[in-house]
């Protein structure tokens, strides 16, 4: 860089000294260019000399010097990428800007959706303790037991059933099963004296939901038989004229009137509710058969299948007559 401004000096300096001497002669000889008076044409040589020493220093500059050619011809350009890395720079901010405001976004629907989890789970498990595992009244517990066995005997087969049904509970987190001593004492009494089968349960007196305690009460009789085998439980008449699907629905209709009246003669259903079922192959079987006397009313019976006693299940055959 020295190097080029010496040689800028030098140049220069050689320009003014050829420029001065020519001047110098045009106005010692009064010569005149262009028609001009001699102290203007003095005055011509001068300036043109100072505008000669500023292009050739230009020119010099240029030449030798890779930064001024940058400098002067490159600046636009520069400019022109700087002001579109400005642009790109705001609108990337813009965009950052956005993704910020998104994520804020996102954080509060997150903490939205944790804070609703929560509360669900709060209520999932509040309605689970509160649900009402048996109501009171309801059967928790049916058997038969053999009486007449002593009092020593009764008093351990029914310990080990309450301990049994504890066990059994725990996966409802119940705490205990409640028992009346006196209620036990002559339950025990009963099963001691009585000479044969005994329906025994055990009965929940009040409503009782996940961990809490259940208090029950326990019944006993005997399991005296209700129905002898063939006996006639239920009776309807059918008509044969009616669409399968009529007669289907008779016949259902039959078995829930016998299921009724067994209650009501003392079979006791399980401790789901049920007396028992029926295989629908014999329904359908009975269609069939009520089908087969055309254009004519039948009887259908509901008669048992076998002795039946007061623990049930209720076991029933159909017989068709017209």
């Amino acid at each position: 860089m020295i190097r080029i401004i010496l040689l800028l000096i030098l140049i220069s300096g050689a320009v003014a000294y050829v420029g001065n001497r020519i001047g110098r002669f045009f106005g010692k000889r009064r010569l005149s260019l262009f028609g001009m008076r001699p102290r203007y044409t003095a005055t011509v040589f001068t300036v043109a000399s100072g505008i000669l020493i500023a292009a050739i220093t230009f020119t010099t500059l240029i030449a030798v010097s890779q930064e001024a050619r940058t400098a002067l011809f490159g600046l636009e350009e520069l400019r022109g990428k700087i002001r579109l890395s400005q642009s790109e720079l705001e609108s990337k901010t813009r965009e950052l800007e956005s993704v910020r405001t998104q994520t804020e976004v996102f954080k509060k629907e997150i903490n939205n959706l944790q804070s609703t989890k929560s509360k669900l789970k709060k209520e999932v498990e509040t309605a689970t303790y509160q649900k009402v595992l048996f109501s009171a009244g309801e059967e928790v517990y049916i058997t038969v037991l053999k009486g007449g066995v002593g009092a020593a005997a009764a008093e351990s087969n029914l310990k080990q059933i309450l301990n049994n049904l504890d066990k059994s509970l725990k996966k409802y987190k119940i705490q205990e099963v409640q028992v009346d001593r006196t209620d036990f004492a002559s339950t025990v009494s009963f099963l001691a004296n009585y000479d044969g089968e005994v329906v025994f349960k055990i009965i929940s007196t009040q409503n009782v939901t996940v961990g809490g305690m259940l208090p029950v009460r326990l019944l006993v009789q005997g399991n005296q038989l209700v129905y002898k085998k063939g006996e006639e439980i239920a009776r309807d008449l059918i008509s044969s004229r009616l669409t399968n699907l009529e007669i289907e629905q008779k016949i259902k209709d039959l078995l829930s009137a016998a299921h009724y009246a067994a209650r009501e003669k003392g079979v006791l259903p399980d401790v789901t509710g049920s007396l028992g079922s029926v295989p629908y192959a014999k329904i359908f079987e009975t269609q069939k058969r009520v089908k087969g006397y055309p254009d004519s009313l039948v009887t259908v019976s509901v008669t048992a299948a076998k002795d039946i006693f007061s623990v049930g299940p209720l076991d029933v055959e159909f017989q068709v007559n017209r």
